[in-house]
């Protein structure tokens, strides 16, 4: 039903798979076909065993079509079915899990910038508010039909082919349709979050690693130790550590570090100073922070407030002159 998706033939046991997706940057940034503040996507794995869970500053509107098994949000774990999409805002934790190497694994996605999304909605809503207050209360997730979920990859398929054709950057048809079809999409999306109910999330394994993914998430900018984590729990510390990498793919300690990282970017959008949002996102230690945050995002917190700002006071030209 869904033709054409890029492949991946990935060999390798699951181990290896594990640790080469390990070895990828936490922070996941659009990649070049994002510079006009949207992608799209649509892969199949011969292969796949599992992603660390990640954010970033922009929409991922993804849909599962085959082959994957869970799919965690926070602190929330979804069985995946076939033709369930995903709303997930900027700096919403999420990423693959799963018990076992998954074969064919097929997804489409498109990722969009607030600034694109506030476009979209063409001065008659703000798609940017609009999505994040459906996902405040952790709603995030629903399924379409089957001919929505088609209507849905085929969209992005067009926009993807669209991004991807050499005559793109200067075929103003081309920008046109690719920006015609994210409004159908936003329109199909909200349709469906106002019509169905939202999926609600599965058990899987301890209860109480979600208990304690959701203490974390609510208290990661105050003072986290692993030992105190346990005790308060009634778990014992090499099971913690165990349980928490297989259901995160992360240490406890990895997981707090990019948490607060994610919220110091996040904080970077407003005047504070450097050293005010290190200490808001509970970094004690300036210097910490530094190396931090040159680790996970991969430049320096004034390198990367200077790139905001530079972007956000470009203009996103939604005009299209024929």
């Amino acid at each position: 039903m869904y033709a054409d998706p890029a492949q991946s033939e990935t060999g390798g046991t699951a181990m290896q798979l594990i640790q080469a997706e390990m070895t990828r940057a936490p922070f996941l940034p659009m990649g070049q076909q994002g510079a006009l503040g949207y992608e799209a996507h649509h892969n199949l794995d011969k292969t796949f065993a599992v992603t660390q869970y990640h954010c970033h500053d922009y929409y991922e509107f993804y849909i599962h079509i085959r082959g994957g098994e869970y799919m965690g949000v926070d602190n929330q774990l979804f069985l995946l079915k076939p033709n369930q999409v995903f709303i997930l805002p900027p700096f919403s934790m999420h990423g693959l899990s799963c018990t076992r190497e998954m074969h064919d694994y097929e997804r489409a996605y498109l990722n969009l910038s607030p600034e694109v999304m506030r476009v979209l909605g063409c001065g008659q809503i703000d798609l940017d508010q609009f999505f994040r207050s459906q996902a405040s209360g952790g709603v995030c997730t629903y399924q379409l039909t089957d001919a929505d979920a088609e209507q849905f990859v085929a969209w992005i398929r067009k926009i993807r082919d669209n991004q991807q054709d050499e005559s793109f950057e200067n075929d103003v048809y081309h920008r046109f349709q690719n920006y015609s079809l994210m409004m159908s999409l936003m329109s199909l999306l909200c349709r469906t979050t106002r019509r169905t109910d939202p999926v609600e999330g599965d058990a899987f394994g301890s209860s109480v690693i979600q208990e304690i993914l959701e203490y974390i998430n609510n208290h990661y900018t105050q003072p986290i130790r692993i030992e105190n984590l346990a005790r308060s729990f009634g778990v014992s510390v090499s099971w913690l550590s165990h349980e928490f990498s297989r259901f995160t793919n992360r240490s406890v300690y990895d997981y707090v570090l990019y948490r607060r990282v994610m919220l110091a970017r996040q904080q970077m959008l407003g005047s504070a100073s450097l050293n005010d949002i290190a200490y808001q996102c509970g970094f004690n230690d300036y210097s910490n922070f530094l190396r931090s945050f040159g680790k996970i995002v991969g430049m320096s917190p004034s390198q990367y407030r200077k790139r905001l700002k530079a972007y956000r006071e470009k203009e996103i030209d939604a005009r299209i002159e024929f």
